[in-house]
């Protein structure tokens, strides 16, 4: 009798010991879902931020340009065109600037022998008259 209720017990503390065990697995994977949900909840929330910060950066550089667009016009003679096209220019040379110091080499293919035509084609969208070099 004293060997069965051993058996018993042994046998009950066996079944105890295989549902802790099986509650310790579920809650340590229910906390890794719980930890992995926080995660992404913050992931999304910071492309959210850099989204934002991001619209607002391109907005105060879009109302700087226009700005700058309107000083132009009033410095030119009042030819929103003329301001267009010193832009387009002055955006060009500093483009020049930066391929002519950058450490990579670059290949620019062009059909002409003076450099300055792709100005000239790029600055004649602005202009009713074709412009010639």
């Amino acid at each position: 009798m004293e060997m069965q209720m051993a058996a018993e017990r042994k046998k009950r503390a066996a079944v105890i010991e295989s549902e802790g065990e099986k509650l310790k697995a579920i809650n340590e994977a229910e906390g890794e879902a719980q930890s992995r949900i926080i995660d992404a909840k913050a992931d999304a929330e910071a492309i959210l931020i850099e989204g934002r910060a991001e619209a607002e950066q391109m907005r105060i550089e879009a109302e700087g340009a226009s700005r700058a667009i309107e000083a132009l016009t009033k410095t030119l003679n009042g030819d929103p065109s003329d301001a267009a096209k010193y832009k387009l220019a002055q955006q060009f040379i500093d483009t020049q600037g930066r391929l002519a110091t950058s450490d990579n080499a670059k290949v620019i293919l062009s059909n002409s022998d003076n450099g300055s035509d792709a100005l000239i084609k790029a600055l004649a969208i602005y202009s009713d008259e074709p412009m010639t070099s």
